[in-house]
């Protein structure tokens, strides 16, 4: 691998958790195997100078200390389904924190406490009030107003079976044209919509909109009381009609 010359922009992707972080570390290893380039996906400082792809789980970027022009890619997803998916990922998942006691939960752990849950609904309160909340936190702090940045929603790309937002977002972190047709064929292969959804323990169901079927009066309820105006920020409710 060769260091990238300065007019090639250092891409930055930034994601958080369970906003379609294990997919888009598919497709952007795949497009750097293609082009023999190099992904990094630890610390910033530790970031080795020939990167191409610089990948962040929980979009933190240390901007200032770059030392490079970049472009980027911001994804968010709504947050009663990254709530939806944490329930179900953590109940099963074999990272070592869901599997450490805690006195907060009597002694069990957080995957025993969120399984001894009697439904989807209480799981998902469960995850509210626990490790889903950092995330929502976390998009709503991130600034989307970034003009390096393409911001996206994992609703808008999971549909995007005909790839016309992935072809902005490829010519928008500086793709050449001549490699797109070999890129779009690595997102078609390794796609939610390309057969991947169940092809890994972070991936159970990968639909859009899966709220509809589980917040009831009661979640939307605490939602509200817990995360105020969170979708209005997002852009994900222009109002109040969610709530009825």
């Amino acid at each position: 691998m060769t260091t990238p010359s300065d007019d090639v922009p250092l891409i930055l992707v930034g994601t958080h958790h369970k906003t379609g972080t294990a997919w888009m570390k598919r497709l952007f290893e795949g497009f750097c195997t293609a082009l023999g380039e190099r992904l990094h996906g630890g610390p910033q400082h530790q970031m080795p100078p020939d990167t191409r792809v610089f990948f962040q789980t929980h979009s933190r970027f240390d901007f200032a200390a770059l030392g490079r022009p970049y472009r980027g890619l911001h994804l968010i997803r709504d947050p009663r389904d990254v709530l939806i998916s944490g329930a179900r990922y953590h109940a099963r998942a074999s990272e070592s924190w869901l599997h450490v006691r805690h006195r907060r939960f009597l002694g069990l752990t957080y995957q025993e406490a969120i399984r001894r849950t009697r439904s989807l609904g209480a799981a998902v309160l469960f995850e509210l009030h626990n490790a889903g909340a950092p995330t929502i936190r976390e998009m709503l702090a991130w600034d989307r107003r970034r003009p390096e940045f393409f911001e996206a929603k994992y609703e808008d790309l999971v549909e995007d079976r005909e790839l016309v937002l992935f072809r902005r977002l490829l010519r928008f972190l500086g793709y050449d044209e001549a490699v797109l047709p070999i890129l779009e064929e690595i997102i078609r292969k390794r796609s939610l919509f390309g057969g991947q959804a169940k092809s890994s323990e972070h991936v159970s169901d990968g639909r859009p909109r899966q709220w509809r079927e589980v917040f009831d009066a009661r979640l939307r309820r605490r939602f509200d009381e817990r995360f105020g105006d969170a979708l209005e920020r997002l852009g994900y409710e222009p109002g109040e009609e969610w709530r009825t």
